[in-house]
């Protein structure tokens, strides 16, 4: 047994998951024991509108760079990789300055198309924290390209600690949904000042060698990751937080809160564990000897794992979450119930779902997400005068379905490239 762990820690594929993981776990273990006490000092209201606006910033943040981020990884010079790297911040700033002009001539249109009461008071943090996530995304890739996994962990549980320990502080705030934001801002200024010093500190003599010439070549070399995974992120974000744009437009920001809160307990551990794998997982198919096996193993362990883990919640939903987070929350446990298959599938596509930047293939990822954002859409539309618990419950189905459909894709995309190579 002993000489299996040596084994173990020896393979660098899985020394690199488990520093992820190792620093993930923390982070994870610190949301998760805040989850009963934050349900109990925020009410499922408050963290539906707080949700409704972090999924807009979610979906305009991850555009924002226009992926130029997940280039960094793939060049073999690293000249090349911190060119894409500048640059992809040099966007985002141009991004948030327009968001910032946007938001200050049409303030009031936009506050009105949702509540009023609340979008008027937080819209002008939504630049702010979406210069902060795309601009935090580019360092995370920089920090994985140099294998520097001890720094990414550390820097998930920076992030997740001053989340956590700010939105605690219920009683600073004379509305809910103001501790979430500002705990939400927070963390990430905390976490994104950790990277900037780091980068500042290993990387500040790269500048001098930066040329628009240079930067201008690889911004065209790697133009499909704009032209494709841009849009194809951007679909697929607001893809996953179709539900909660649509439960707040047909039903109250109370349902959202408990579609928000099933969501988050059952998918947080997988969504960083996710995270983890997928770094290292893009980087070793990039230099795998036979990538199939790894895409294959990859894909159904991490099935298996999920499907073990999530198994409780199929059956006792509504008595876990009521003892988990208090009375008020039996609602969320019922819609966790439903949601399980899709958390399966997503979680487990997701891990491997990188192949597609790896070979360069990632117009058959947005061909996928449209497609996937046509169904779905089309189904809430159908199913909008419906019981909400009905098209959850399908919805969930058909999520599942078109997730295995993209790791089928993945497979056929690694085995064309293993025969060719």
């Amino acid at each position: 047994m002993l000489k299996i762990f040596k084994t173990f820690f020896k393979n660098e594929f899985f020394k690199n998951i488990f520093t992820l993981i190792t620093g993930n776990t923390i982070a994870q273990i610190i949301g998760l024991l805040a989850i009963p006490i934050l349900s109990r000092m925020y009410t499922p209201e408050e963290f539906g509108q707080v949700a409704l606006f972090i999924g807009i910033v979610n979906v305009i943040a991850i555009a924002a760079n226009a992926r130029y981020d997940m280039a960094i990884v793939p060049p073999k010079r690293s000249s090349q990789a911190f060119h894409l790297f500048v640059g992809s911040i040099g966007i985002t700033m141009a991004v948030t300055l327009l968001l910032f002009i946007v938001i200050a001539v049409f303030k009031g249109t936009i506050a009105s198309l949702f509540e009023a009461d609340v979008f008027k008071r937080i819209i002008w943090l939504l630049p702010l924290l979406v210069f902060l996530l795309a601009s935090h995304k580019s360092m995370h890739y920089w920090f994985n390209r140099r294998k520097d996994y001890k720094s990414i962990a550390q820097n998930r549980v920076i992030l997740s600690a001053t989340q956590t320990g700010v939105k605690l502080g219920r009683f600073m705030f004379a509305s809910g949904y103001w501790g979430l934001v500002i705990g939400t801002v927070i963390g990430e200024v905390v976490a994104w000042f950790v990277y900037a010093t780091k980068i500042v500190r290993r990387d500040f003599w790269r500048l001098r060698y930066l040329s628009f010439r240079s930067m201008h070549k690889v911004f065209a070399e790697y133009s499909n990751f704009p032209k494709f995974l841009m849009p194809m992120a951007v679909i697929n974000t607001f893809s996953g937080n179709i539900l909660i744009f649509s439960l707040s437009a047909i039903a109250s920001s109370t349902i959202v809160g408990f579609y928000e809160r099933a969501w988050r307990v059952i998918n947080m551990p997988f969504s960083l564990l996710s995270t983890s794998f997928g770094n290292v997982f893009y980087e070793q198919m990039t230099r795998a000897s036979n990538p199939k096996r790894l895409y294959v193993v990859s894909y159904f362990a991490n099935l298996a794992i999920a499907s073990v883990v999530l198994t409780p919640i199929m059956f006792w939903g509504e008595s876990i979450f009521t003892f988990v987070l208090g009375e008020d929350w039996t609602v969320a446990g019922t819609i966790a119930k439903l949601i399980v298959p899709l958390t399966i599938s997503n979680y487990a596509t997701a891990c491997v779902s990188n192949v597609f930047s790896v070979y360069k293939k990632n117009q058959l990822l947005l061909v996928w997400q449209v497609a996937y954002m046509l169904i779905v859409v089309s189904w809430i539309f159908v199913a909008r005068f419906y019981d909400i618990y009905f098209l959850i419950r399908i919805h969930a189905f058909i999520g599942a379905a078109i997730y295995a459909v993209l790791a089928y894709m993945g497979y056929k995309v690694v085995k064309k490239q293993n025969a060719t190579s």
